[in-house]
């Protein structure tokens, strides 16, 4: 198949030849009227003292008579430019964004501090790394903190790891946790943390709410807990999980007004102003038929988790919690050009039309759905996330498929529900936007987003995955509360 290209591109290179228009020279110069074959012949013998070197084919003449061919091209049709000029329009913006993208990268790497941007901790000492941590987007604002890990001693899953992170706009968070090998196929989590959000927001609830309601309180969360997870067999994996949990919830700092509590004084939510603690007992089962690369092409995600939430004290009652996802990577025409496609949904049903507290529904949250609306714009008892990705490679370090930097552009639709009925086209919201996402040799480095709806422009710089379930767990901090 190679022989068979290799002869079409060299007899396209001899009809060029024959063709009118301007010639380009490939091995020095020479006459329009010589042909590449005339070039070689008469070079060859022009030149019987040229050095030769030898090849599988015999000598090949080199310097002065050295094979030449002569490329001759065509300039563009005055109405392909016409056809053209507004493709090259739109594409002018993302080519300038992607070749300074690029430039800046070079840089990096020609000084050797490309290495520092990627997924591994800068500073090892020992069993012992560290490195920075940085967030921007959100209700949070932009985050700088540090995160610790103590590597094990028998394989890289067996670690501790310490996190802290702190935002300009008054949130604090902090986790400690642990991952070991648990049999032949099991790993073991334990962990904990703390966070405190003092400009989190409420709209109110159900999917009609309306933006000029956005007030403010303050939430405080603590947990800890254990989970053990196992592979199945080939690409199936399960995890159980047993976490308590503790929301406490009250008015916002006096720059943060409007008070959640004066907004909504005539209907209040559901367990405001309380703590809400309780055990939540989980189990989840997980298919990943995709290469761990960071940027897979090819291949199926896709998991499943029920939870039942058990109170150990007031307000709210015990309920289930379930949630579901599935996600496509499906390849197109071009080197690690891919479409993926991905759908959520999630429901918490509690026993006898009990009060579920406002804190445990389901809401938007950190962009991974409903990308174009702010963190906490929609809140309730169900959310259903469609989103197509599509991606494309704009510059490699050294190699296809190794370190670089991909962009992608997105479409994402939406909507919470109190009820299953409510689901209806007219209630959906829909947004749009790209980014780009950089890879490192150890997989997926980080990303920076924008995205756009109706209502407000997200901008996001972080260091998850979308369409990717990692296994961070209790390890990485999460701390499980509210699906998403």
């Amino acid at each position: 198949m190679r022989n068979a290209l290799g002869g079409l591109f060299f007899l396209g290179l001899i009809a060029a030849s024959a063709a009118p228009g301007s010639a380009q020279e490939v091995g020095g110069a020479l006459p329009d009227s010589i042909t590449a074959s005339a070039a070689t012949g008469t070079a060859a013998n022009a030149a019987p003292e040229a050095a030769q070197v030898e090849s599988y084919w015999g000598p090949i003449p080199t310097g002065e008579g050295a094979p030449r061919a002569v490329i001759r091209t065509r300039s563009a049709h005055p109405v392909e430019h016409a056809i053209l000029a507004p493709f090259y329009i739109v594409t002018y913006p993302i080519f300038l964004t992607t070749r300074g993208l690029k430039e800046g990268l070079v840089f990096l790497d020609e000084r050797g501090l490309l290495p520092r941007t990627g997924a591994a901790l800068p500073i090892r000492i020992g069993r012992v790394a560290a490195g920075p941590a940085l967030s921007y987007g959100g209700r949070a604002g932009f985050g700088a903190g540090g995160t610790i890990v103590v590597l094990g001693d028998r394989e890289p899953a067996d670690w501790i790891k310490l996190r802290y992170l702190a935002t300009v706009n008054g949130m604090h968070r902090a986790s400690a946790g642990l991952r070991a090998p648990w049999g032949r196929e099991g790993k073991l989590e334990i962990g904990g943390g703390y966070r405190i959000e003092r400009n989190a927001r409420f709209y109110g609830l159900g999917p009609s709410s309306r933006k000029a309601d956005r007030s403010y309180f303050t939430e405080e969360q603590h947990w800890a807990g254990a989970g053990y997870r196992r592979a199945l067999g080939g690409p199936l994996a399960a995890e159980w999980s047993a976490i308590y949990t503790s929301i406490a919830t009250r008015g916002p700092r006096p720059e943060d007004g409007p008070d959640l509590g004066v907004t909504f004084a005539a209907a209040s939510p559901p367990g405001y102003g309380a703590r809400s603690e309780g055990v939540l007992h989980g189990l989840l089962l997980r298919l990943d038929t995709t290469k761990e690369t960071g940027r897979p092409g090819s291949g199926v995600l896709a998991q499943a988790q029920a939870g039942y939430f058990d109170p150990t004290g007031k307000p709210g009652g015990a309920f289930w919690r379930y949630s579901g996802e599935a996600g496509a990577f499906m390849p197109l025409w071009f080197t690690d050009r891919t479409l993926a496609l991905r759908g959520a949904v999630s429901w918490i049903e509690a026993p006898g039309n009990g009060t579920v507290p406002f804190t445990r529904l389901v809401t938007n949250y950190s962009g991974k759905s409903l990308r174009g609306y702010g963190d906490y714009r929609w809140r309730d008892r169900g959310l259903l996330d469609l989103t197509a990705e599509y991606r494309w490679p704009v510059w490699a370090l050294d190699r296809a498929h190794g370190t670089g930097v991909d962009a992608y552009a997105f479409v994402n639709s939406g909507q919470v529900f109190g009820e299953w009925r409510q689901v209806a086209s007219r209630l959906l919201r829909t947004s749009w936007g790209g980014g780009f996402r950089a890879i490192t040799e150890k997989g997926f480095g980080g990303r920076l987003e924008i995205a756009r709806s109706s209502e407000s422009t997200e901008i996001r710089l972080q260091a998850d995955q979308m369409f990717d379930f990692k296994e961070i767990g209790l390890f990485g901090g999460n701390q499980h509360v509210a699906a998403d």
